[in-house]
């Protein structure tokens, strides 16, 4: 295990830029992680391509949404975290999008976007167990816990 990139990822995490909703700030992003790192465990999950309609995903998003109270539909934190240096939008071959700070609707993704990624080195790191479980704790202390 790579400590050096364990605690960029981890202070990445941590750092999140969050947008305001109806109770503060928005909790989407991290739910959104949690609902990632449940994917990859169950191997649900098993390449580096988050597609914007995956099932599993949205599955386990909607359970931390309905558990922590969070409004915000999946697609808001599967766009925006691309804010964060280590996820990325892949779009379709000579796609050229027009970002702003709007959501596009899921549909748009759906026909613009290939899929969403995590950096390769993440990626790697979230294939062992304990590495994800350290992150969970420390998103849910962050973030979750009241």
């Amino acid at each position: 295990m790579n400590k050096t990139l364990l605690c960029l990822y981890n202070d990445m995490f941590l750092s999140l830029k969050q947008g305001n909703c109806y109770i503060g700030k928005s909790i989407a992003k991290p739910l959104f992680l949690l609902s990632l790192f449940d994917c990859i465990t169950s191997c649900k999950l098993r390449e580096n391509q988050i597609k914007c309609d995956d099932l599993h995903l949205k599955e386990k998003y909607g359970e931390y949404s309905e558990h922590y109270l969070n409004k915000a539909p999946v697609v808001v934190p599967y766009y925006h975290l691309s804010s964060s240096e280590f996820y990325h939008l892949i779009w379709k071959k000579g796609f050229i999008p027009i970002l702003n700070r709007h959501t596009p609707s899921a549909k748009y993704l759906c026909e613009h976007l290939q899929y969403a990624k995590l950096d390769d080195e993440l990626w790697e790191l979230l294939q062992d167990a304990d590495n994800r479980e350290y992150f969970r704790q420390n998103i849910i202390n962050r973030y979750l816990s009241k």
